[in-house]
């Protein structure tokens, strides 16, 4: 009879599984317009910082996993737009649409969002516009981690960021939403001297085989993003030295990343260097009028800088001695 007992609890058991997998999952499913890759990137922002990927097929795709706690995490096409997801338990979330015009439907933060981009529909190309309503959504969602990713994206991200204003923002926020990833370049901001330190916005980049690099990992690393043509000769002679310069340095401490400025991808390919943990080429093929090199004002080449793991310039302009001498007080 106990048997018989035993036998029927791991029926009833083996029955309930399945629905409880079911309670806790989450699933996002997407159609999306426009795209221009077959991948797409998923960067987690919290409780924890890592990567994914997805791969739509014809823009559908669906995209599920089992949350421990609330989860916030980012959609990243190839030119670094991103949309924000937030993620719990059960929560159903659909996305429609494109990058430019994302269409979200689902709980809890998730409406919020799309709330927002509903009331700046039709505005997309008016920055005093969307300020004003993004200003008005996160004084009206204080508790919400939608107003974390609309401060980012229309106040930290930006290349002049407003120090004052960010404060200005955050300061009625819950801690909660305070302590959110996305927003920790703006907290280790605003907790600096004016203009002592600038943070790099986040960017996906890929190298040439279309895989995207892990270039910001490693919490001991530091990262020289270094800017250069393969048409300018200044530039090219700027690599010689620093190719030399990565023997010196242990390759889990230091590394470079070529971010180049062609417009050509044959050009660039000709110029590049082997890839390794410590050198990395990628180009967007963007030239001047790349995000990247918008907002950190590089005028001309070769430039670069000197980043932490935090995305923190340490650096700007560092050459020859000048750079080995600033590495080797940080790399002890």
């Amino acid at each position: 009879m106990k048997g018989r007992h035993s036998l029927l609890l791991i029926l009833a058991l083996t029955l309930l599984l399945p629905a409880c997998r079911k309670e806790v999952k989450f699933e996002l499913t997407g159609e999306l317009t426009g795209l221009q890759t077959d991948r797409l990137l998923v960067i987690y922002d919290d409780p924890v910082a890592r990567l994914d990927t997805i791969f739509p097929k014809n823009g559908t795709f669906t995209y599920t996993f089992i949350p421990d706690t609330f989860t916030n995490f980012r959609l990243v096409n190839d030119s670094g737009m991103y949309i924000p997801i937030f993620a719990g338990k059960g929560w159903e979330v659909r996305l429609k649409g494109s990058f430019r015009h994302p269409e979200t439907e689902g709980d809890g933060p998730n409406s919020d969002y799309r709330d927002f981009l509903s009331s700046i529909s039709g505005h997309e190309n008016d920055t005093a516009f969307l300020r004003k309503q993004a200003e008005t959504f996160i004084q009206s969602h204080p508790e919400s981690f939608a107003s974390a990713y609309v401060l980012e994206q229309y106040f930290i991200r930006t290349a002049s960021p407003d120090r004052d204003r960010i404060s200005r923002l955050m300061e009625p926020l819950t801690g909660r939403v305070k302590d959110c990833r996305v927003l920790a370049p703006a907290t280790a901001l605003l907790g600096e001297k004016k203009n002592d330190s600038r943070f790099v916005n986040y960017f996906s980049c890929k190298d040439r085989n279309g895989n995207y690099l892990s270039w910001n990992s490693g919490k001991e690393a530091y990262t020289l993003i270094s800017f250069w043509a393969s048409w300018d000769a200044a530039s090219i002679s700027e690599r010689d030295s620093l190719f030399s310069l990565l023997s010196d340095f242990p390759e889990e401490k230091f590394r470079v990343l070529n971010f180049s400025l062609d417009t050509s991808r044959e050009d660039w390919l000709k110029a590049c260097r082997e890839d390794s943990k410590q050198w990395m080429e990628t180009c967007d093929f963007k030239g001047w009028d790349n995000q990247l090199v918008r907002q950190n004002s590089v005028a001309r080449l070769p430039a670069n800088l000197l980043i932490d793991h935090s995305r923190r310039i340490l650096g700007t302009g560092l050459h020859g001695e000048a750079l080995k001498a600033k590495l080797k007080e940080l790399i002890k």
